[in-house]
């Protein structure tokens, strides 16, 4: 994404601490997955002269030193960059000015930068693409005997560490595959229960709609099975450390903290490290899904103030699946974004550090409009979402419930929006405003679960 503050820079000039937006050609038609590459070694930048003649960079989103270079020559073209005076190994990687580290991180060191991390987002090439295998009526009531043992398995985990009980990670392993195995055959199902179904415990909810997204986030990707599993299990385990908080911050949105409370529970992450830290057979991405999903891409997350392929590219999901959580979790004090906005929200956020090409792929995973909305057509008729089209986000299958003056149909009307036609009024059918869960009375459940 081209912007004022830019440069085209040739790929012989660049240095470690550049932070390459776009390239000279698709990014498709490389081997990255997305978008977005801080260079950190030469071995970066050899990698990208095996494609490009020259990128460009966004000093914004580079290392201050360059900023500084640089800033004055924002917006021209071609500039020249072999001149520039090479910078210390810790200059290079320093975080930004004003970035902060969590107090319980203080006595963390930052793992070392290797070959591993610089390749971190090869693992998202796409491997398979996923068909659905049933319909998501006939895939919701495995869907359901999933989402309820993984609702078991997180009350468990509670009582275990109440008690100073290491986490049953066999069991964990075998929820997980369960969840899997339901959304590869049809990820609709699960996503709606992620919509409509609690357990009455915030954090219990939002651990397994986490690992939901995140199952069905890779699977829209296309990565192997073994990788969905890790993703699942990285979403469930990612905010474990939250049990050691104080019960009266445990289930409060991060929006509705005070400053004293939100210090106090980025401590999760040092929590949850410790607990897994006991366990033998916990993947190691797993664990780097637990310690990055707060770090953003321009240094300004937290604990460690990384950037961009500092990041394991899993954490760069799970930070967009726990943004979206956090804009649709609502309660009666404070309502949730609807689907829809909270999905525009997270594009805006991109600039503040969330990677643009990743949110661009959960969107359509997820959908303009999820499985379960309420939406409100052209004709003035509400409807609820039956299943979303991934290649047409705005023309979902639908099932419409309400006449225009929102009274219910006695028998509802079910369409393909793609193939729809037009209304008996000749107008073409089209959504014009999704609705908050509960608009006009409707309980979206009654016609689902």
């Amino acid at each position: 994404m081209i912007s004022d503050t830019t440069i085209e820079v040739s790929v012989n000039d660049l240095q470690p601490g550049m932070f390459v937006s776009d390239l000279d050609r698709p990014w498709l038609e490389t081997p990255y997955a997305i978008q977005g590459i801080l260079i950190q070694s030469q071995h970066d930048i050899d990698k990208l002269k095996r494609y490009c003649a020259h990128v460009y960079v966004d000093i914004d989103r580079s290392e201050p030193f360059v900023a500084q270079q640089h800033l004055p020559n924002a917006g021209t073209a071609k500039v020249s960059m072999a001149s520039s005076a090479p910078q210390s190994a810790t200059q290079q990687h320093l975080p930004p000015a004003g970035s902060r580290i969590s107090p319980s991180a203080a006595n963390w060191h930052q793992p070392p930068v290797t070959s591993t991390e610089n390749e971190s987002l090869d693992v998202l090439k796409r491997v398979k693409t996923y068909t659905n295998l049933c319909t998501a009526e006939q895939e919701i009531p495995a869907a359901v005997k999933a989402y309820n043992i993984a609702s078991t398995l997180f009350s468990d985990i509670s009582v275990n560490l109440e008690h100073d009980i290491k986490i049953d990670m066999h069991k964990a392993h075998e929820v997980v595959d369960t969840l899997c195995e339901s959304i590869i055959r049809n990820p609709d199902a699960a996503l709606l229960l992620a919509r409509l179904k609690t357990t009455g415990k915030a954090l219990y909810d939002n651990a397994i709609k986490t690992s939901v997204h995140l199952l069905a986030f890779g699977r829209h990707l296309g990565l192997p099975r073994k990788e969905l599993s890790i993703l699942g299990l990285g979403g469930l385990l990612m905010d474990v450390g939250k049990l050691r908080l104080p019960k009266a911050i445990q289930n409060k949105r991060n929006m509705a903290l005070t400053p004293d409370e939100r210090k106090l529970t980025k401590r999760h992450i040092a929590y949850g490290e410790e607990i897994v830290a006991q366990l033998s057979d916990i993947p190691e991405e797993v664990t780097k899904i637990l310690l990055q999903h707060h770090e953003r891409e321009n240094g300004n997350g937290y604990p460690f103030g990384l950037y961009a392929n500092q990041l394991h590219a899993y954490a760069r999901m799970a930070a967009i699946a726990d943004c979206y959580e956090e804009l649709t979790w609502g309660d009666a004090a404070m309502p949730g974004m609807k689907p829809f906005h909270a999905l525009k929200e997270l594009k805006e956020n991109a600039q503040n550090g969330l990677n643009y090409s990743l949110v661009e792929q959960f969107s359509q995973c997820i959908g303009m409009f999820p499985v379960g909305s309420l939406v409100e057509l052209n004709t003035g008729e509400i409807a609820i979402v039956l299943t979303h089209n991934r290649t047409q986000r705005f023309l979902p299958s639908i099932m419409i419930i309400c006449d225009a003056q929102k009274k219910p149909y006695s028998t509802p009307l079910t369409l393909d929006l793609r193939t729809a036609g037009k209304s008996p009024a000749s107008v073409q059918y089209a959504i014009v405003n999704d609705l908050p869960q509960g608009a006009y009375g409707i309980d979206p459940q009654q016609y689902y679960l």
